[in-house]
């Protein structure tokens, strides 16, 4: 089997732990996926072209916000190694939702681990809007089945 887990900066210990629950010793491979969002950027550069400004960032600017993207990428995936040692380390950019399922195509993946991140990084209670754009993709337009890991929480759902 092979599992394709999608971090972001905060997920790690959750994905972890669906991991050591749920894997056995026929697992082949695990990858560890971070994709670094392109969104913010192509925003920046409409902003830009509507006030007239140069579409793109150059020269230093540009190059500073590369390197600490890649920075912050590399960071995520080495902590992510730190806790499922002798995984396979993935880094994509473009739209997250996009790149996962691609990623999971070329991969091979048999499962897609991933995270019901909400926007603003806040933990809903289960419902119609407790799944992020990006989980909500992913699960419409995985090529493999997908385990969404949640919080563990001890609430009643509302009545």
């Amino acid at each position: 089997m092979r599992v394709l887990c999608c971090l972001d900066d905060t997920n790690i210990e959750q994905i972890t732990h669906a991991l050591t629950t749920l894997l056995h010793n026929d697992t082949q491979a695990v990858g560890l996926l971070y994709v670094t969002d392109q969104g913010p950027l192509e925003e920046m550069e409409r902003l830009r072209i509507r006030h007239l400004r140069p579409h793109e960032l150059r020269g230093p600017r540009r190059e500073q916000m590369q390197q600490a993207e890649q920075v912050a990428s590399q960071d995520i995936l080495n902590e992510g190694q730190r806790f499922i040692p002798g995984s396979e380390l993935l880094s994509r950019k473009g739209r997250p939702e996009r790149e996962i399922v691609n990623c999971a195509v070329e991969w091979n993946a048999d499962l897609i681990v991933i995270c019901p991140r909400t926007p603003g990084g806040s933990a809903l209670p289960p419902g119609p809007r407790s799944v992020g754009h990006v989980a909500r993709f992913v699960l419409d337009h995985a090529p493999c089945p997908v385990l969404l890991v949640r919080p563990m929480t001890r609430n009643q759902v509302p009545r």
